[in-house]
């Protein structure tokens, strides 16, 4: 077989396990791999695919990783490893009234979804038109908060 084929299975392998870890330190490596393999296919000796493995990881590693996790970070000011989203990204957000919130529940916009609400303490009644801040989510239910 060969060492193009080993380089390309390589870079695939390393891609799958960077599938499970998030790093992106695999998928930098990979990288290396695949620039060794087309050194390969254009008839590079081996030493020189080592080179250039070498060389595309750790350039890699450098120059396009920081970026890569940059981008993946969320807009906490880096604070998270990886971004905010579904469900999670909506705690903390702010919601307007809809639909009269009380212990029985109500109705609320959230980024022009309508959500069912209750509100965070059982006396509290929030009337259509009020802000309110979205305190934790419960399956498809919101329970939110107004500052009295």
């Amino acid at each position: 077989m060969d060492s193009v084929f080993y380089w390309i299975i390589a870079a695939v392998i390393l891609g799958a396990i960077e599938l499970f870890t998030g790093t992106l330190v695999l998928a930098m490596v990979g990288v290396g791999a695949v620039l060794a393999g087309v050194g390969a296919a254009l008839g590079a000796p081996f030493w020189l695919q080592v080179v250039l493995f070498g060389t595309g990881s750790v350039a890699s590693l450098f120059g396009l990783r920081p970026f890569l996790k940059q981008a993946l970070e969320s807009d906490q000011g880096g604070t998270r490893a990886v971004s905010s989203f579904g469900t999670r990204a909506i705690e903390g957000a702010e919601a307007r009234v809809v639909e009269k919130v009380d212990l029985t529940g109500g109705l609320v916009e959230i980024a022009g979804d309508n959500w069912t609400a209750y509100p965070l303490e059982p006396d509290q009644v929030l009337e259509p038109g009020d802000n309110v801040t979205v305190v934790e989510i419960k399956g498809a239910t919101v329970i939110v908060w107004k500052q009295t």
